[in-house]
């Protein structure tokens, strides 16, 4: 039986090697306790210009959310992140960059999974490139080199703009410095919509409520200066043929406005 391992940091990213990045069953209690805060949704907040918002003490958390994801449309960013889960049979690490304004992206994926206690690992290791509306994709195993395909967009990081009318529970948590940047630090959960929404776009289909998998979705994101994302952690509970477990998904937002320029890879088909 195969189980899910994460959604938001491998949306759109590699095309068809979802089938390989499953593992095993297990049971585990759910670790996230819902937000106690009064729920409020990210688009309820009043949008007030980025050069006052930046000059406030306290920002918003709604509006640290909407001008960040504002930041995300518009600027190339580099990215590295690591999927895990309560089972302890997923390792699935991520590096690369995406361009939204040249509509270009690039990342390797490396994936160690396994059965029922840690038994037959299995490392795989996927690349896959992305130009407009082309992309580019080889993994080993099984090899065979690269392959073509059309898509609609790529965007492996959690798409904040896409989920901003799902989000709820919005409150403030204590930033902290990464990498040199003092940041803000928002928590927030999905509603039932966006959860639904997180799992069809992991799964490049309609899901019903019978079939759906994640229950709910918690995450915390770190916003510094200038509104870049900087770092984000997100827990999704998951239910499977009855069994309960965890997918802890991390990122890291690095090098923000530097873009990448790629030519199609030399042997693609």
């Amino acid at each position: 039986m195969s189980y899910r391992v994460g959604t938001s940091l491998i949306f759109g990213v590699m095309i068809g090697l979802s089938p390989i990045l499953l593992s095993a069953c297990g049971t585990t209690p759910p670790m996230v306790e819902p937000a106690t805060h009064p729920a409020t949704t990210a688009r309820s907040a009043k949008k007030t210009p980025a050069s006052q918002s930046s000059k406030s003490p306290s920002p918003a958390p709604v509006t640290l959310l909407d001008f960040a994801a504002s930041t995300q449309d518009q600027e190339p960013v580099h990215l590295a992140g690591t999927i895990t889960n309560s089972l302890g049979n997923a390792d699935i690490r991520m590096a690369g960059a995406v361009d939204p304004l040249n509509k270009e992206s690039d990342f390797t994926m490396r994936s160690t999974l396994s059965g029922m206690g840690g038994v037959n690992p299995v490392t795989v290791v996927a690349r896959m490139e992305s130009i407009g509306s082309h992309y580019w994709a080889e993994s080993t195993p099984p090899g065979g080199g690269w392959h073509a395909g059309t898509i609609a967009g790529v965007n492996p990081s959690f798409p904040l703009q896409e989920f901003l009318p799902y989000i709820v529970n919005v409150h403030a948590v204590p930033g902290k410095a990464i990498r040199g940047h003092l940041t803000h630090g928002v928590s927030a959960t999905l509603d039932t919509k966006g959860v639904r929404l997180l799992e069809e776009v992991g799964t490049d289909k309609t899901v019903s409520a019978a079939q759906q998998i994640i229950q709910s979705v918690t995450f915390t994101l770190w916003i510094g200066p200038g509104h870049h994302p900087r770092e984000l952690a997100l827990v999704e509970d998951c239910v499977q043929d009855g069994h309960p477990y965890e997918v802890f998904e991390t990122i890291n937002y690095t090098h923000w406005g530097q873009g990448i320029d790629l030519t199609p890879p030399a042997a693609s088909s």
